[in-house]
C-alpha cells in the first residue's frame, strides 16, 4: 500500500507535534503507512499548493481555521482537493462552523488534552482513516512533472515498465507515465485482481478477453506477452477471480 499523506495545519507547533504523534500511532495500529506534513503558517501551505500534484496526493487534510489559516480550506478545495478534510481548533466561532459546512468538512473537533476531547479526535481521525482506505481501493492517484491523474482501479487494463525507470498505466480513456516499480505495484494491487504475467507487465484479470499459449488479448484489443514463469500464476488468478 502506498503511503497515505496527511496534512495538519495550525500555528501552535507544540499542538501540531502532539496531534501528529497521535495520528502516527493510529496509523501504525491500523497498519497504514503514512507521511505527515505539518504547516505552521499558511504561506508555506499556499506555496506547496501551486504544485498541481498536491491535491491528488493528499489523503486527509486537518486544519485549524484560526491565525492565518482562515482561507486555507476554501483554497485547497479551489485547487482541486476533493478528499477528506476536517477542522481541529479551539475556536467556537459560528463563522468557522459555517465555513466548515461550506467546504464539506467531515467534522469540527475541539482541541484539548482531557479524555473527552482526545477521545473525540481519535474517533473522527479513525473515521477519516477508514473512509480514505475505502477511497484508495477505488482510485489510483499518480503524478509526474506537474501533471496528475486520479484513475479508477476498475478502469485500468495494465501496467508496464517504460523508459527511464517509469511505469506506464493504460486505462479506459488513455495512458499515463509515473515513477514507481512493477514490484511495488504488484504488492499494492494483488488484492484488486491484478496479476504479473511478464517481467514487464502487470495485468487486470478482469480486462482479459482471450488467453493463448504465450499471449493475452485484452478488452481494449491490446496484446500482452505471457512468460513461461508466470503462466501458472496467471492460470490460478483466472480460475479464482
Amino acid at each position: 500500500m502506498e503511503k497515505l499523506k496527511i496534512i495538519l495545519c495550525g500555528t501552535n507547533e507544540t499542538e501540531l507535534d502532539g496531534y501528529a504523534a497521535i495520528c502516527r500511532g493510529i496509523c501504525e495500529k491500523a497498519d497504514v503507512p503514512a507521511d505527515l506534513l505539518l504547516y505552521a503558517n499558511s504561506s508555506d501551505l499556499l506555496f506547496d499548493m501551486n504544485d498541481h500534484s498536491f491535491s491528488a496526493s493528499v489523503g486527509i487534510f486537518i486544519v485549524d481555521p484560526e491565525n492565518g489559516f482562515e482561507t486555507a480550506p476554501a483554497a485547497v478545495r479551489k485547487a482541486g482537493y476533493d478528499g477528506l478534510l476536517f477542522y481541529l481548533s479551539h475556536s467556537s466561532s459560528p463563522a468557522h462552523y459555517r465555513q466548515a459546512f461550506d467546504v464539506g468538512s467531515l467534522n469540527f473537533v475541539q482541541k484539548g488534552t482531557d479524555h473527552k476531547e482526545l477521545s473525540r479526535f481519535y474517533d473522527v481521525f479513525n473515521q477519516a482513516l477508514q473512509s480514505v482506505k475505502q477511497l484508495k481501493r477505488q482510485y489510483l492517484a499518480v503524478s509526474n512533472v506537474g501533471e496528475y491523474r486520479n484513475i479508477k482501479i476498475e478502469d485500468i487494463y495494465y501496467f508496464e515498465t517504460a523508459r527511464n525507470h517509469m511505469i506506464r498505466v493504460v486505462y479506459k480513456g488513455g495512458s499515463f507515465e509515473f515513477i514507481s516499480t512493477l514490484q511495488k505495484l504488484e504488492e499494492s494491487f494483488c488484492d484488486y485482481g491484478f496479476v504479473r504475467v511478464h517481467r514487464s507487465y502487470l495485468v487486470s484479470v478482469d480486462s482479459i478477453h482471450r488467453v493463448e499459449t504465450d499471449i493475452l488479448t485484452l478488452n481494449n484489443e491490446s496484446t500482452i506477452p505471457v512468460s513461461r514463469n508466470n503462466a501458472a500464476t496467471l492460470k490460478a488468478a483466472i480460475l479464482y477471480r
